[in-house]
């Protein structure tokens, strides 16, 4: 599945601020100065916990029904958040990570000399070895 709706609780702060939380997605909770920071927060949130669900292979949760959420104040209330994961997920798959790789002092010494790029020297041996194009 590629988009997901889900409801959210929006809820004034006592400071002026608001909070947002995902009834049907835990450990999801922020609080920003205004509705539009929250909204945003929260979907960058939802993003980061389904590629987190996904990666543990977890199932991800079912959106409730609008009827079923509980409000605990009459100023609260619900909006949604849709999100569009392929962007986010090419994000997460193409984000770069440390390798450690070892070679002799004289060739890393020879390399730097030559002004070599070993990062990409080293994708582009690792492409040719799996025959990636």
């Amino acid at each position: 599945m590629n988009t997901f709706i889900y409801p959210a609780v929006v809820e004034k702060g006592e400071d002026g601020g608001v909070g947002l939380y995902f009834p049907d997605v835990p450990g999801t909770a922020v609080l920003a100065p205004d509705i539009q920071t929250a909204v945003k927060d929260a979907k960058n949130m939802l993003v980061d916990r389904i590629l987190e669900i996904e990666h543990n292979n977890m199932a991800i949760p079912v959106p409730s029904d609008l009827d079923v959420i509980e409000l605990n104040d009459p100023s609260d209330r619900v909006v949604f958040v849709e999100v569009f994961l392929p962007p986010y997920r090419d994000a997460a798959a193409n984000k770069s990570v440390t390798v450690n790789c070892t070679v002799p002092q004289w060739l890393r010494d020879a390399g730097k000399d030559a002004d070599l790029n070993f990062s990409q020297l080293l994708q582009n041996s690792v492409k040719d070895a799996l025959g990636i194009k």
